[in-house]
């Protein structure tokens, strides 16, 4: 999201829109301790705390993001339907505690990128570079999704077939993705970061005592793809 501001020229419809995602974004801890997912004693202990941020978060992502649709132009409106309905796939995974299975890590992964394409169309980016943009983020943490969810499984003391199958999938995906001419040359260097650290943690996994180092590890090659992304938008 940040990319996508700094990308062009933010306006004020692009900052409300920013704003609005956010606070859903936020609302996702306190809608898990009412859902029971952080322990019953929890939910009884927090359950009106929770309630009060989800009802206070809620209506200032509506009030928030209505308010940005209003000052947005009607491509902007069209751009922000395919996040909204991922979310709203999302949420319904959320619901009955499938967000961290493998398909429900992928889905995030797209659906947080495809948040940025409407703020860079309302900040001015041009419609094919905000959907490469998209394109990138998504195969980049897509391709984060299985050496990251191995390195867990070992923590865990478990392994699964899946796992062993799901680096060759998005291997094959983002390969189909590059070959298919989709992504211009400045596009493939900046999602380039992201491909290095997913191969890496999977052929030189660090010991899932080190997770910190995964952490920044990501962190690092999400800012030089970011980088990458507002110089090419800028040039």
């Amino acid at each position: 999201m940040a990319a996508a501001l700094a990308s062009a020229w933010p306006g004020p419809a692009a900052l409300l829109l920013a704003a609005s995602a956010w606070a859903l974004f936020f609302a996702h801890e306190p809608a898990l301790v009412l859902l029971g997912r952080r322990g019953d004693r929890v939910r009884v202990e927090e359950r009106s705390r929770a309630a009060t941020r989800m009802l206070v978060l809620g209506a200032a992502a509506a009030g928030l993001g209505a308010a940005g649709c209003l000052l947005a132009p009607r491509a902007v409106l069209w751009a922000a339907l395919p996040p909204v309905v991922l979310g709203a796939v999302f949420g319904f995974l959320v619901a009955l505690g499938r967000e961290r299975s493998a398909g429900g890590e992928v889905l995030a992964a797209v659906t947080l990128a495809g948040v940025a394409f409407p703020i860079a169309l309302a900040s001015g980016l041009q419609g094919a570079a905000a959907a490469r943009a998209w394109l990138v983020w998504s195969l980049g943490f897509v391709a984060l999704v299985p050496p990251v969810r191995a390195i867990g499984a070992r923590r865990r003391g478990r392994s699964s077939v899946l796992l062993k199958l799901l680096p060759a999938a998005a291997a094959a995906g983002i390969a189909g993705a590059l070959l298919g001419a989709v992504l211009a040359p400045l596009d493939l260097v900046a999602l380039a970061p992201l491909l290095l650290a997913g191969a890496w943690l999977a052929v030189a996994p660090p010991d899932p005592r080190h997770l910190r180092r995964v952490g920044w590890t990501i962190v690092g090659a999400t800012l030089l793809t970011a980088g990458v992304l507002v110089l090419t938008a800028r040039l």
